[in-house]
């Protein structure tokens, strides 16, 4: 019961360490449960034993994987407290290690001088094997062994607790400690002739297995739920510096805004002086009234459009998935972008793709993405003639990917291409160095990417790749 208990457990813990290999405790943990299974093993074979030398065989090989609970143990603690004295536990496996030598090297093992027989006595209902012995008093190396390692958890737990990890010293060094010392005592018991009772320490062992894999279940739990918390603050992270980067876009087209305003507004307050003389006349024309009331609703909406245009693309909101067109998207934003176009002189080219690009995106932080190319793109030409100032957008579908590029004819790429996406690196006086940090790391949040490259005319060609879907938008 006791290896099969063990066996579980170093199993469990086992493939823990084998998928993360950093944590040396958990191989730790697994080879002391694996030795103590084999401890348990000969253990059995001892209590079993039908003549005296099978039972100091099985008492000598028991010796073999209680040195290897030693050095787990002691590895254990050091990996999993990060504490306790390594000279203490030095001495203790070195004593431990002596113990092992001698008790190959004697006759009769370390335990005992001579053993007379063996005897059959019932324990808890079952019969097991003691011997006929005088004990040796060599067997206090191993005893003088195990108390150097209580004194090494004790120094260890003292020091974890001193750390304010209470929790942590009571379950690992005070399991650890309760339970070796039991064993230990009941050792003591039978090998020196006091009580007739096996030595079963094996099963004091199982106890400190116990109580240190639930430390470490705990700790496990604790890991996940910060990973959790983690990836919940980056995802805020990420959205509030993305919504910082639409708000610094929005300062640079904020030009378009005023001229998007300014020609409606202009046409109403026109349109509208019209009408008041035309409703002064004497009749007054209704019929053409009436046609500049309906320019002046069609001025209205569009000025209404344009402020829902860029109220949607500085609020601050969750990110919402939908299926979307890709080419509609790309239009909008060349909507959004004409004035600051014309401004700098530069000549847009696109060839969008006949049928939908389909995928599944957020379509803030998409425009977000497009809007950042274009203006990188502006700026770039801004020291080349304006006759040469062209930008090419294309979309188009490779296999399971949708691609969108932004292709300028400015100066190109700086030799280490990469940089260019880290973050505060920047070439503008006034810069942040933030805008394609900001959107390699929107393209990765839709399981996409966005990368640079040279342009074959010189200048640079930047790609938003993304997974394509087949599922039209969901009416409502």
């Amino acid at each position: 019961m006791v290896a099969s208990a063990c066996l579980t457990l170093g199993l469990v813990h086992g493939l823990v360490w084998w998928q993360h290999r950093e944590k040396l405790d958990r191989l730790f943990f697994a080879l002391l449960a694996g030795a103590t299974a084999w401890y348990a093993y000969f253990e059995w074979s001892s209590l079993q034993a039908i003549g005296p030398d099978n039972y100091v065989a099985g008492i000598r090989w028991m010796q073999v994987p209680v040195w290897f609970m030693f050095v787990c143990m002691v590895g254990y603690v050091l990996t999993h407290l990060r504490a306790g004295s390594r000279w203490l536990a030095a001495l203790a496996v070195g004593l431990r290690t002596v113990s092992v030598i001698l008790a190959f090297s004697l006759d009769s093992g370390i335990h005992f001088t001579t053993i007379t027989g063996l005897e059959r006595v019932v324990f808890f209902g079952a019969e097991v094997t003691l011997p006929i012995a005088s004990p040796n008093k060599l067997m206090l190396l191993p005893h003088g062994a195990l108390v150097l390692l209580l004194f090494f958890v004790a120094g260890a737990a003292r020091t974890v607790w001193r750390r304010g990890e209470q929790r942590r010293a009571l379950l690992v060094g005070g399991g650890i400690l309760f339970f070796v010392t039991l064993g230990s005592l009941q050792a003591i018991l039978c090998f020196w002739q006091i009580v007739k009772i096996p030595p079963g320490g094996s099963l004091y062992f199982l106890g400190p297995l116990f109580v240190t894999a639930l430390e470490l279940s705990l700790e496990t739990k604790r890991v996940k739920t910060l990973a959790v918390e983690l990836h919940e603050t980056r995802e805020r992270s990420r959205e509030q510096v993305a919504h910082l980067g639409r708000v610094a876009t929005f300062g640079e087209i904020s030009v378009t805004l005023a001229h998007e305003m300014n020609q409606p507004l202009g046409i109403i307050l026109s349109n509208a002086q019209a009408a008041q003389r035309l409703l002064a006349k004497d009749p007054p024309d209704l019929v053409e009234v009436r046609t500049i009331l309906a320019d002046i609703v069609s001025e209205n909406l569009r000025a209404s459009e344009v402020i829902v245009r860029m109220r949607a693309l500085l609020r601050r909101s969750a990110v919402h998935h939908e299926s979307l067109n890709l080419n509609e998207v790309a239009t909008q934003v060349f909507a959004i972008m004409r004035v600051p176009l014309r401004s700098a002189e530069v000549t847009l080219t696109h060839d969008l793709t006949e049928s939908p690009a389909w995928v599944s995106a957020d379509r803030i932080q998409l425009q977000q993405v497009l809007l950042n190319l274009m203006l990188n793109a502006c700026e770039a030409m801004a020291s080349i003639p304006p006759a040469a100032r062209r930008l090419s957008i294309v979309t188009g579908r490779e296999g399971s990917t949708v691609c969108l590029s932004v292709t300028d004819a400015g100066p190109g790429l700086p030799d280490n291409v990469e940089q260019i996406f880290q973050p505060f690196y920047t070439t503008k006086p006034q810069g942040l160095g933030m805008g394609l940090a900001i959107c390699r790391s929107i393209a990765a949040s839709h399981q996409g990417n966005l990368s640079a490259t040279r342009a074959p005319n010189g200048g640079a060609c930047f790609q938003l790749i993304l997974p394509a879907v087949s599922e039209l938008p969901v009416k409502p």
